[in-house]
C-alpha cells in the first residue's frame, strides 16, 4: 500500500451517484467510506497521472465539489478607477476646449490648404 495521500472528496449521499459515474467512466479506482457522525461520506480517488488528476479537479469544479485538504481559489478583486470628483471634470472639460478651440479656428482661416476642383463631367 502507499504512504502516499490520495485525493479524497467529503460529499452528502445524494453527490455519490455523480462521482461513481465519473470513476466508472474514466477507470479510477476509489473507496467509499461513512463518516461516523454525519450523514456524509468520505471518497478517496486513486489517481496516477496528471492529466487525469487535471480531469478530476475540472470535474469537481463543474459540479462545485472541493476536495478535502484544498483551499479553493479565489480570483483577486480587480481594482476600478477612483471616481473623479466635480472640480477634476470642470478642470478636463476647460483644458479640452481651450485645446479644441485654437485648431478649428487655424482650420477656418488656413487659406492655404490644398484646395480641390473637379470638371463637370455633364458639361459636354
Amino acid at each position: 500500500m502507499n504512504s502516499e495521500k490520495k485525493p479524497s472528496v467529503t460529499v452528502k449521499k445524494k453527490h455519490i451517484q455523480i462521482i461513481m459515474d465519473y470513476c466508472i467512466e474514466t477507470k479510477q479506482e476509489f473507496s467509499v467510506f461513512p463518516k461516523v457522525s454525519s450523514d456524509e461520506w468520505n471518497i478517496e480517488i486513486n489517481i496516477t497521472d496528471i492529466n487525469k488528476a487535471i480531469s478530476f479537479g475540472m470535474f469537481l469544479r463543474e459540479y462545485k465539489l472541493e476536495a478535502n485538504g484544498v483551499t479553493p481559489y479565489v480570483a483577486p478583486a480587480k481594482e476600478s478607477p477612483a471616481p473623479k470628483g466635480k472640480a477634476e471634470k470642470t478642470v478636463e472639460s476647460k483644458v479640452v476646449k481651450e485645446t479644441v478651440a485654437p485648431k478649428e479656428e487655424a482650420s477656418l482661416l488656413d487659406l492655404e490648404s490644398p484646395s480641390f476642383e473637379f470638371e463637370d463631367a455633364f458639361q459636354k
